[in-house]
């Protein structure tokens, strides 16, 4: 069984403010519901909520459009990690999302870790094409070089 209401907040993986969801019955009674989430449809809701719902969609509309011209500064930017090596070229541990996001930072690109997709940490020297999320629909692919550190 299900139940239909209309959101007040925005819910992620269900929608914005505004929108008109169908979900189970638990979904609503335990958790939209108590949290004020959601309130059941009703016309005159419907009208409150247009004008908030227009505004929150104009919101997401910018922050997409701001984070497709912060990708475009990371496709352009090069991030080079120094890492001490073995004499055989091997690296001693791993170059993991910290790194690349403290070193990006050092470069003005302000990234969160969070938004640093690595598939698994990088255990060999070479150049790297690193996943960068800067926004649910926009990604963009940061270089990053891991060299040898010639003084260790």
């Amino acid at each position: 069984m299900s139940k239909t209401l209309i959101l007040l907040n925005d819910v992620e993986g269900l929608g914005i403010v505004g929108d008109v969801v169908t979900v189970a019955n638990g979904h609503a009674r335990n958790y939209l519901l108590p949290k004020n989430h959601a309130k059941p449809v009703t016309d005159r809701l419907i009208e409150k909520l247009a004008d908030a719902r227009a505004k929150r969609e104009m919101e997401l509309m910018e922050a997409k459009a701001g984070a497709e011209v912060f990708a475009e500064r990371v496709k352009g930017t090069t991030v080079t990690l120094k890492v001490k090596t073995s004499a055989e070229g091997r690296l001693y541990g791993s170059v993991a999302a910290p790194e690349i996001t403290e070193e990006a930072n050092k470069k003005g690109l302000e990234i969160d870790l969070k938004q640093v997709h690595l598939g698994s940490p990088i255990r060999q020297l070479g150049s790297y094409d690193v996943r960068i999320r800067l926004h649910p629909e926009v990604a963009a692919d940061l270089k990053v070089v891991v060299v040898a550190d010639e003084e260790a």
